[in-house]
């Protein structure tokens, strides 16, 4: 119960963002709100389950896509276009998992550059299907309803914020289940010793598939609405320097715990949009902070509160 007040607690804080933020400051949060989803996806397979990915970027295009696609040619809205980009990206983290039963570490991490890399041309080059470079616009969510009972209209960015608090509430709290689940315990069996949960009755196959499903699962739900909030899906949104980092979001905040990926979401999307005509330099403070991080951090902040309270123990 203390968990889920804190839970309710800080939702509400979130909420109340639109009154207290500008234009700008909204769009930071928007964006933050984003790569959490993202983060805490990627976390599912590469903290809990220890298969590495560098892909996620490719599956956020992938939702980001399915939106837009769906959108122009058959004139869908949001509550078929978010499912539809959450199943499709699932679908294509389930090709990805396949050769994560043959390859392990460095030649696990080749092959999802290697898929990142490929997804990327492919929207690059498609131009018929995915509208190349130039990408595809996306109409507003607009006037919606949900079962037709509660209407809202979801045109302003204070009501795209909303939308985008709202899916990470919702992911927040399914990736608790599913790290608290049977399937989670399975996770983490894989991660910490792959023959012994074998050994013990785990099937190795269908855990290691799994995480990679979910995984990629969030970065399509995350890319489907993303699409809506920008208005666009183009390629250059979903390049591998946008799977650096969420990997670096990860790391920073502590792979494999469940509160890091979140606390790593806010530190490393709103320090780097507040440093100005800095800016252009994020992707070199992305790097600095993961060698400190991996070299004197390994286990992220979350890896300081756990001295802290040992310490205070």
């Amino acid at each position: 119960m203390k968990h889920l007040a804190l839970f309710a607690a800080a939702i509400a804080l979130l909420a109340l963002a639109p009154v207290v933020l500008g234009g700008h400051g909204l769009s930071v949060m928007t964006l933050t709100l984003t790569n959490l989803v993202l983060a805490v996806g990627l976390n599912l397979v590469a903290g809990y389950c220890g298969q590495f990915s560098f892909a996620q970027a490719a599956f956020f295009g992938i939702g980001a896509y399915t939106t837009a696609i769906m959108s122009r040619d058959l004139g869908t809205g949001v509550w078929i276009n978010l499912p539809a980009g959450i199943i499709i990206a699932g679908l294509f983290g389930l090709v990805l998992g396949v050769p994560a039963l043959r390859v392990k570490g460095h030649f696990l991490a080749i092959v999802t550059i290697a898929f990142q890399t490929v997804v990327y041309l492919t929207l690059v080059q498609w131009t018929d299907f995915t509208g190349g470079q130039n990408g595809i616009l996306v109409p507003g969510v607009g006037e919606t309803s949900i079962l037709g009972i509660i209407r809202f209209n979801v045109q302003s960015l204070d009501s795209y914020y909303w939308l985008t608090l709202a899916l990470a509430a919702v992911a927040i709290v399914v990736a608790w289940r599913l790290v608290h689940s049977r399937l989670g315990r399975e996770w983490i069996a894989v991660r910490d010793d792959e023959t012994l949960a074998q050994a013990v009755g785990v099937n190795t196959t269908t855990t290691k598939l799994s995480a990679f499903v979910a995984s990629a699962a969030f970065a399509g739900a995350a890319g489907a609405l993303n699409a809506y909030t920008m208005r666009t899906a183009a390629p250059d949104d979903f390049t591998i320097f946008i799977s650096s980092i969420i990997l670096a979001i990860m790391i920073l905040g502590g792979k494999g715990t469940f509160l890091g990926p979140i606390v790593g979401a806010f530190i490393l999307t709103i320090i780097p949009e507040s440093l100005g005509e800095f800016s252009r330099y994020k992707m070199l403070f992305f790097g600095v902070l993961l060698i400190l991080t991996i070299t004197f951090l390994p286990g992220g902040i979350m890896q300081l509160v756990r001295n802290a309270r040992t310490r205070r123990a």
